[in-house]
């Protein structure tokens, strides 16, 4: 057989393995659901298809201007270590960002728009960069360099490099819609336990004391009844109200009406409506008003909400016999709020996850905290302000509502 006749069979069979190796790539990187997975897949599956000794991907960061992730394939650990910090997107990488488009030269070394190689970086001359372009815009760029068998990379590898890019977009895409399924998916669960504890607790108890009125099983207990029914009726009420709540502020729904508000009216007021569940618990109530501001501009109702919520937290969290303070004080322009228990306190790992919906506060009870404190939190950010907590001194959670002067 002439080398005429053999040299297209031997090229068709060359781009039939390499179209197969394309296709099992393409099946590698949707097989992987986890970001970091996906990037390692993509620069792996492109440098053994591409033909190339080396493969990066780099993540542009907000500014679109610099890299803030950098994965490679063909680098091992020891000369990463070696290397030390990533490229951040200098050079010719940076003008691969710029350009959103294809690049490639023969010697990067000969660039123009060389930047030069960091000590102990492996010796680099041909180089491929390719835009990974997602919905939104361009979320990272492919880089190839050292073409295995040639001087040079060309258009063939150019095309794949191109599609397995347009792969990656996809994937990286649906890893995001993947991972945000997966947090709607916890969410429901948590919202689903919360509810079921908490409602079937409230209505189960208005139904067991209701009856007993109804069928007047025992006519000495129906005082203790109707109380009963009562607070189970509206513990059911501000946890509904909470959730509605919730929706409109998480839907951008709730526009707060500002006026002026008497800060110590304003205490006082929150203080009176908690009284009777502390002192059921029999605990003691104080308010600290001295050097704060009189007058502050707000939306009275919502910062009631807010006290209350926080209030009926320490209340729910405190020993009995023990105290709770409400504090005002003034700094840095804003009116500073302080409720102060000396309850079990929140270990740090859980201070932030308390203000978001259905989080349970203790993960094997099956209680949530409810809503009260993730509304909190999202109305403090619509009155312009902010809701943290943080470690009571002597033991204990103090919630600080900072709000605008």
């Amino acid at each position: 057989m002439t080398r005429d006749a053999v040299t297209p069979q031997l090229e068709a069979t060359r781009i039939r393995e390499r179209f197969e190796r394309l296709l099992a790539a393409g099946v590698a990187i949707f097989s992987r659901h986890e970001l970091d997975q996906v990037l390692q897949e993509v620069v792996d599956a492109a440098r053994e298809v591409v033909g190339a000794r080396y493969a990066a991907l780099g993540v542009v960061g907000a500014d679109r201007q610099s890299l803030v992730q950098f994965v490679t394939s063909g680098v091992d650990a020891e000369t990463r270590t070696r290397i030390g910090d990533l490229p951040r997107g200098h050079g010719l990488l940076g003008h691969v960002i710029h350009e959103a488009k294809p690049i490639r030269t023969a010697d990067l070394n000969r660039h123009p728009q060389r930047y030069g190689f960091p000590p102990h970086h492996p010796p680099m001359k041909s180089f491929l960069g390719v835009p990974v372009k997602s919905p939104g815009g361009v979320f990272g760029n492919l880089y190839l360099t050292e073409k295995i068998g040639a001087a040079e990379f060309d258009d063939e590898d150019e095309a794949i490099a191109v599609l397995l890019a347009s792969q990656a977009a996809v994937a990286v895409e649906n890893a995001g819609l993947l991972g945000q399924i997966r947090a709607m998916q916890r969410q429901r669960d948590l919202f689903f336990a919360m509810m079921n504890h908490e409602l079937r607790n409230a209505l189960t108890g208005v139904y067991g004391w209701a009856e007993r009125l109804v069928r007047r099983k025992s006519p000495d207990t129906a005082e203790q009844a109707a109380r009963e029914v009562y607070e189970a009726a509206d513990h059911t009420i501000v946890l509904l109200n909470n959730f509605l709540d919730l929706m409109r502020l998480d839907a951008g729904k709730v526009q707060p009406v500002m006026r002026d508000v008497d800060v110590r009216t304003a205490v006082q007021r929150a203080l009176t409506t908690s009284e009777p569940a502390a002192s059921a618990k029999g605990l003691r109530l104080a308010a600290r008003t001295d050097g704060s501001r009189e007058i502050i501009r707000t939306d009275p109702m919502r910062l009631e909400q807010i006290l209350l919520n926080l209030l009926s937290n320490a209340i729910r969290h405190s020993p009995e016999a023990s105290g709770i303070e409400l504090a005002v004080a003034e700094g840095s322009g804003q009116t500073v709020f302080s409720v102060i228990d000396h309850g079990p306190g929140v270990p740090v790992e859980q201070q932030e996850r308390i203000f978001e919906p259905f989080e349970r506060f203790e993960p094997h009870s099956g209680l949530g905290t409810g809503l009260g404190l993730p509304v909190s939190r999202r109305l403090a950010a619509a009155l312009g302000g902010s809701l943290t907590v943080e470690e009571t001194p002597s033991g204990g959670a103090t919630f600080i509502l900072k709000l605008p002067s």
